[in-house]
């Protein structure tokens, strides 16, 4: 007899389609021949409660067990009872879990639980593809054994045991030095958190330099162009909504280059009644830009948060989805951006599916770019293996599209464009034009979000006189770095090695749990709570990103360098003093308690803020109540009404002097301020989503009548 252990029922549902007698039953399935499958959900087993006190006390730390101990998940006592029942029974093991190191540690630590000892009898299943009937038929022939996958597990299981020895002492000795909430730390956690508090420290530090820049307007023949005046750093560095990790400390070139203000008006004096100029060089280049690289699960996390405002973890739920559900991706949670060399006819039969039969061609030509062994993890890059169907909510269209794009794209031919650029001499003054024409989009056709700023500029040609129409100077002043987004902090985590892409979307979002950090529209900004952690922490190595981006190069050294139990032994060590010197550092820390505003507050301040055009400048909680309540007695002019009076907005109406109201709520629909003004000026609004006694949602038009009540009117 021999069990089949799967990750999530699903899964095992997919590789009972190979068995054609197969039989569902309370927590398995028969698959006659012999087989069974049954499956875990998820992390079936966990760190035992008991390795650590169960009371917190400064006088328990550090808690180091020499032993680990686990227990089965409260919830889930009545599914491992399964799984053990058919494991007294079974004489062979196949662990098909998900085909990495978490899928391989839930596998591991459940057949320990359950005292299976038949290791040599124990295979694997792996495959990075989704599940079609004909990958579980090979792989199923393709089994290797458990032993293969050592390495895997011990590297999985010093990641788990280290986080839990990080976690458990610095979370209880922080959280009791604080006596105000949790107070949470963790072996990635918080150098993130840090990486966030330091971003903003430098962008509220950030002193902003003047400087001007100077323009010339000029006609050729064939037409008109700009010329920007070639000065030191013209372009000293890009603003804050500019490109991603351009300028990051918000650092001017050289500053000392800077056009200043009297210089530019002495230039411009110089040249604003010169009447042509002479165009003094023209060069012209082609360049090219290849298809960007497959996609690995963060950047992918990075487009879809860029390009829809996903964040990290909607987007893996989103990915992990159509893997599993939809069956119309690979698997998702991978690194990689390439395909194995083995990998070309799966790349054409994609092709065909996807009605790309002109690309197929170029599978053979594309080479290293796509197709390189020696760029692969656990898994190749994530691509699409069907269609999409129509099954697809919305919100999965968007994400199968970043991916099919991606992969299409990177058959297509290159981005091929003429670079431009003009120099104009204006007395002795450089005026530098550039521009591009595109002379083949390639694979950039499939990204029309792009758009250039940059276009063709007219014929001329060298030594050609053009005439001066006009000139300008034009303050500016340097840019701080950008805050932090979830694509950007994505990247400086993988730039890092901090996390993996399973795990970077959860890191993100246990720091907005804790009240660490908070979204600010797309921004990822950090709270008086996790300046206070980072502050205290600043000359710790648990916050240092370098420190943690090392510890998981370790961890990756003990699967890639086979070193097995030995391997971990010497990790676990290492983190056990780490955390020892750690708790005799900061047992005596102060620190400040920081009452953090609820969620429900923020939420209510920010909306009142929007509404007075005010900025929000803590999320503690004494200021946020303060706020609120400032709020609420403070109406905000939203408007005049048909009398010519001002229209104010209170906590719960919009109200004029001249009797006129509208309440906020209207029959359970929320009525905006323009809506609002709308009525008191006498206008009809259409309106939809009010609520009827019994539920049922209608849509109206309403009208504010002559007695100041609102009078719903048939649509």
């Amino acid at each position: 007899m021999k069990v089949i252990l799967t990750e999530k029922p699903s899964v095992a549902r997919d590789i009972a389609r190979v068995f054609p007698n197969a039989k569902s039953n309370e927590g398995y399935i028969d698959c006659g021949s012999g087989y069974y499958i049954t499956w875990a959900f998820g992390h079936l087993v966990e760190i035992a409660k008991s390795n650590a006190p169960h009371r917190w006390d400064l006088n328990n730390l550090p808690i180091l067990p020499g032993e680990f101990y686990y227990e089965v998940t409260k919830d889930k006592t009545a599914q491992f009872k399964i799984i053990k029942s058919l494991l007294t029974k079974a004489d062979g093991v196949i662990i098909a879990t998900d085909s990495g190191r978490e899928g391989e540690l839930i596998a591991r630590l459940i057949l320990k639980q359950a005292d299976w000892t038949r290791w040599n009898e124990t295979k694997r299943f792996w495959s990075s593809q989704a599940l079609s009937e004909e990958v579980i038929k090979t792989e199923l022939k393709n089994l290797k054994f458990s032993s293969h996958y050592d390495s895997l597990f011990y590297s999985a299981l010093a990641r788990q045991q280290s986080d839990w020895l990080c976690g458990i002492n610095l979370t209880q000795l922080f959280t009791l030095r604080s006596g105000s909430g949790t107070w949470s730390v963790g072996r990635v956690q918080t150098p993130t958190l840090a990486l966030i508090v330091n971003r903003d420290k430098i962008r509220q530090e950030f002193q902003k330099e003047e400087y001007y820049t100077v323009k010339a307007q000029f006609e050729a023949k064939d037409g008109k162009y700009i010329g920007l005046l070639k000065f030191g750093d013209t372009n000293p560095n890009q603003p804050a909504n500019t490109k991603e990790g351009e300028n990051e400390e918000g650092l001017v070139k050289n500053p000392d280059k800077l056009l200043k203000k009297e210089l530019a008006e002495k230039i411009l004096s110089e040249i604003v009644h010169e009447k042509e100029g002479t165009v003094k060089a023209l060069k012209k280049e082609d360049k090219q830009e290849a298809p960007p690289l497959l996609h690995s699960l963060t950047s992918l996390q990075r487009e879809a948060n860029s390009v829809h405002g996903f964040s990290a973890n909607k987007t893996l739920s989103l990915a992990q989805g159509l893997y599993e559900t939809q069956k119309v991706i690979s698997y998702p949670r991978t690194e990689s951006q390439h395909l194995g060399e083995s990998s070309m006819q799966l790349a054409r039969d994609v092709l065909k599916k996807l009605n790309k039969d002109k690309l197929i061609p170029e599978v053979d030509n594309v080479g290293k770019r796509v197709f390189d062994d020696s760029k692969l993890t656990d898994h190749h890059a994530l691509i699409p293996l069907m269609p999409p169907n129509a099954r697809l909510s919305p919100d999965e269209m968007k994400v199968y599209i970043l991916i099919a794009r991606k992969f299409t794209g990177a058959f297509m031919p290159f981005y091929k464009y003429e670079k431009t650029t003009i120099t104009t001499m204006l007395k002795e003054y450089e005026f530098i034009t550039s521009g591009i024409s595109v002379t083949q989009p390639g694979w950039k056709s499939l990204y029309t979000e792009e758009k250039k700023n940059e276009g063709p500029l007219p014929h001329v040609t060298e030594n050609e006189k053009v005439a001066h129409l006009k000139s300008d100077m034009e303050q500016k002043f340097t840019q701080p770095p950008a805050a932090f987004t979830e694509s950007s902090l994505l990247k400086k985590m993988e730039s890092l090695s901090m996390g993996t892409p399973a795990t970077r979307a959860a890191i993100i979002e246990k720091l907005l749990e804790r009240q660490y950090i908070v979204r600010e529209k797309r921004n990822l900004l950090a709270t008086d709570k996790g300046k206070e952690l980072i502050r205290i922490l600043r000359d710790s190595p648990i916050s240092s990103p370098e420190m943690t981006g090392e510890w998981e190069q370790k961890l990756e050294k003990i699967y890639k360098d086979k070193l097995s139990l030995p391997g971990y032994q010497h990790f676990i060590s290492a983190i056990k003093t780490f955390v020892s010197d750690q708790i005799v550092q900061y047992k005596s820390v102060s620190v400040s308690r920081v009452n953090m505003a609820t969620p429900g507050m923020l939420t209510l301040a920010k909306k009142y803020a929007k509404e007075r055009k005010l900025t929000l400048e803590s999320q503690d909680f004494e200021y946020i109540k303060q706020f609120i309540d400032t709020a609420v007695k403070t109406p905000v002019s939203i408007g005049k009404c048909s009398c010519g009076k001002e229209v104010k907005a209170t906590a719960k109406s919009y109200d004029c002097e001249c009797g006129k109201v509208v309440w906020k709520d209207l029959a359970g629909k929320k009525i905006t301020p323009r809506q609002a003004l709308s009525l008191m000026k006498g206008s009809k609004v259409s309106i939809k989503g009010f609520k009827k006694k019994e539920g049922d949602k209608f849509n109206a038009t309403v009208i504010l009548d002559s007695a100041n009540k609102i009078q719903f009117l048939s649509n």
